[in-house]
């Protein structure tokens, strides 16, 4: 999926594939910045469509929600989980 978690100094981040060849954390970053890199990288540093980009960005959104509802509802499970 091009997703994974991450955890910065005890706070669960989570790390994007950037399709050129690297990854950054989700939250040091914008999907326009990161749209924006892409783009002058493209075609030829790229690794895949500016729509995958997209997709990978919206999946890792619903991911995070995800996360933030499983800690209020059990900090426990949550760190487990992460």
């Amino acid at each position: 999926m091009n997703i994974l978690p991450h955890e910065d100094n005890g706070k669960f981040d989570l790390l994007i594939d950037t399709g050129r060849g690297s990854w950054i954390q989700m939250s040091k970053t914008s999907l326009q910045q990161l749209s924006e890199r892409f783009d002058a990288a493209y075609p030829k540093y790229t690794e895949c469509t500016r729509e995958q980009l997209v997709e990978r960005w919206q999946a890792a959104e619903v991911m995070q929600r995800t996360h933030a509802a499983l800690v209020a509802s059990n900090p426990v499970q949550a760190r487990e989980a992460a």
